[in-house]
């Protein structure tokens, strides 16, 4: 297993997990590795300076512990270069409590294969040279999800499918497409229901009008529950601004596809005006019986549901 934080990785220990887990981010004091190497946990050694910290608190556990050097080949965030790579590899082969499990590196632009490849050359290349000084590494990998499907040669000893595991494909363009199924659903149910006549005005600064008698579904899910929230970051070249751009005037223009839909009774119905912080309006046909308390499926962003919701596992 992996997680990206070390507040992760307790968590899990803290529930009874007990499989190996991969803390990807670098841990920032003594007293982090201390705890984490207490819960066997397997870090990651991203810098020189990583290595001083992990090495000491290592010491003081007396027993043998995992890390993985993490190498940036192009993505720019934490890792090591090829020369402090080699030379961190070489002093951990010396220390007795602690060991290199393994070795990664992470994709920049997966959409890339030029690129993608570049990055896996540069990988290659570190990996090479550490094994000609005589330093063993069990466990290589380098494979995100879009990764996975795109490049089999880079699949090596161990691969890391995130996205995948949501039932999600990565943005971009794959030889491949795998049937997946989506593992997760957030339900909820309507608190309130009222009906509006034609020329009703819905949610704040009165960005939408009905253009006819129509039920109006108060949920009690909102922006402080991923609905409706984007990702902010900038676009990555003309192609993706046209698409976002494009997907801001069909949403405004109500058509149906680039409308938040929620699913009410097996059927879809737009969510209406701004989403509030916590509640959002969905406009309903006068036809269907409504009534507090049914039951209601949202497409929120996943990664955002707050912790509070109860999470309910169902074999499959």
């Amino acid at each position: 297993m992996a997680v990206s934080f070390l507040a992760e990785a307790l968590q899990l220990r803290n529930s009874g997990i007990s499989a190996d887990i991969l803390v990807f981010s670098p841990v920032v004091t003594s007293r982090e590795a201390e705890l984490a190497f207490a819960q066997n946990l397997t870090l990651t050694i991203a810098s020189p300076a990583d290595l001083d910290r992990l090495s000491q608190a290592a010491a003081g556990s007396g027993k043998k512990n995992k890390v993985h050097l993490k190498i940036d080949t192009g993505l720019g965030r934490f890792g090591l270069n090829e020369e402090e790579a080699i030379l961190v590899a070489k002093n951990l082969a010396t220390l007795p409590y602690i060991y290199m499990e393994g070795i990664y590196t992470h994709a920049a632009d997966p959409a890339s294969p030029s690129y993608t490849s570049q990055q896996f050359r540069r990988f290659q290349q570190v990996v090479e040279k550490i094994e000609e000084a005589g330093v063993e590494i069990p466990i290589k990998h380098a494979a995100n999800s879009a990764a996975f499907l795109k490049h089999a040669e880079m699949h090596l000893d161990a691969v890391r499918i995130g996205t995948l595991l949501s039932g999600q494909h990565p943005a971009g363009h794959f030889p491949v497409r795998l049937q997946l199924r989506d593992p997760y659903k957030y339900k909820s149910r309507i608190i309130s229901v009222k009906t509006l006549p034609p020329g009703s005005y819905l949610g704040y600064a009165r960005t939408f009008r009905l253009s006819r008698r129509a039920q109006i579904a108060v949920i009690p899910v909102g922006f402080n529950d991923g609905l409706g929230v984007e990702v902010g970051n900038p676009p990555a070249g003309l192609i993706d601004l046209s698409k976002k751009l494009a997907k801001v005037v069909l949403n405004y223009l109500q058509w149906q596809r680039f409308n938040l839909q929620v699913n009410i009774k097996g059927r879809e119905f737009p969510i209406r005006g701004k989403v509030f912080m916590q509640m959002a309006l969905i406009e309903v046909p006068t036809g269907l019986q409504l009534e507090a308390g049914d039951e209601i499926e949202v497409p929120i962003r996943k990664t955002l549901a707050s912790a509070s919701v109860p999470r309910i596992y169902i074999e499959p």
